[in-house]
């Protein structure tokens, strides 16, 4: 894969469903970058008796359910964070089917003083999973199974303190703005999650300037100065993501969610230094999850917005296959406008930015 651009594969434990029904382990991690899937194979195809087949395949890195929240942020999390605070674009995408466990793995789960919450175990197991929360609903940023925002925003802002008083220690001076955005894709069309639902104001729209990037206008942005702020603004707007019922998930996300913090720096390596001006988007996307429209049953709305999940998912696969062509030396042209979200994403999905699909 391209070194911007790197893929990763999170095997998650059954759920309480799937032992119920009957589970057979069909995934299985041989080393940290492959991985095999068996099935049963029919005969045409796997001769006269229909023995199992198996089909091997490779990746950045792969972890297996024994992995934990921690060892999956250090993967994935915090190169990337260290490079925003260097000034390079990042991007962490959480990608798979409906009631894979992305929500957990991005995110966390919600523990009581019992345990986890949920009947079928945590998003991690393939429940529906809720954000880690410390007793008494206060946020917890350190509980264990903290997902990877909660975990991006401490190592953000130690980063930040850390590079503050290195150039302090240096006889300069170094100034950090912090501000977070909040939004979904559903069906296509752009919503603030951080706006009040009665807020009937201009909707947010991507726009493209040459000094600027790629941009969201009539999008509120919060300037926040501490892990804690800016997670409890993360939460704010989550209680505003759609959700729906299907057959795979009783709380299925229906949207795509992009929570986005935005890192500007003015430092002055000395009193008599030049400034140095930096500035990088760190884009936390949930992805809806992608389904077949016959395992969940999908009609009416539904089915609608079934469609455009997967077609919305199909043109992030196209994206991404066609900056890994480039990277190999072959001439692509890279898709961006199909989409909403790979046009919100252009900067942080190419250059030097760096992207992780989960």
């Amino acid at each position: 894969m391209s070194e911007n651009v790197r893929v990763l594969v999170r095997v998650r434990p059954p759920n309480a469903r799937e032992l119920d029904g009957g589970y057979a382990k069909s995934i299985h991690a041989h080393s940290d970058t492959q991985l095999s899937v068996t099935r049963a194979g029919s005969a045409a195809h796997a001769g006269a008796h229909g023995t199992m087949t198996s089909s091997s395949f490779a990746y950045d890195y792969v972890c297996d359910e024994t992995q934990s929240q921690e060892a999956i942020f250090e993967r994935v999390g915090a190169p990337i964070v260290d490079g925003v605070v260097e000034g390079f674009h990042g991007c962490v995408l959480a990608y798979g089917q409906t009631g894979a466990g992305k929500t957990y793995t991005m995110q966390g789960v919600d523990y009581d003083d019992d345990g986890c919450d949920d009947d079928d175990g945590c998003d991690g197991c393939g429940g529906g999973g809720d954000v880690a929360m410390g007793g008494g609903g206060e946020v917890d940023l350190n509980a264990a199974h903290a997902g990877l925002i909660p975990r991006v925003l401490r190592r953000l802002f130690a980063r930040v303190e850390s590079e503050r008083a290195r150039v302090a220690e240096a006889g300069g001076d170094a100034e950090f703005d912090v501000k977070c955005s909040y939004l979904e894709i559903y069906n296509e069309t752009l919503r603030d999650l951080l706006m009040n639902s009665e807020y009937d104001g201009p909707a947010p729209n991507i726009r493209e300037d040459n000094k600027r990037g790629t941009f969201v206008e009539n999008l509120l942005e919060e300037r926040v100065v501490g892990a804690e702020q800016t997670y409890e603004t993360f939460l704010r707007g989550a209680a505003n993501r759609r959700v729906g019922q299907t057959n795979m998930n009783a709380d299925s996300s229906r949207s795509h969610s992009v929570f986005t913090i935005s890192v500007e720096s003015r430092t002055k390596a000395n009193p008599t230094a030049p400034v140095t001006k930096k500035s990088a988007l760190l884009h936390l996307v949930d992805l809806a999850g992608s389904e077949r429209q016959k395992s969940t049953d999908a009609a009416g709305e539904r089915l609608k917005e079934a469609s455009a999940i997967n077609k919305s998912l199909s043109a992030l696969g196209n994206v991404i296959k066609a900056l890994v062509d480039l990277a190999d030396g072959k001439e692509r042209h890279v898709p961006y406008r199909d989409s909403k979200l790979t046009f919100l994403l252009k900067d942080a999905l190419g250059g030097g930015a760096r992207c992780s699909l989960l």
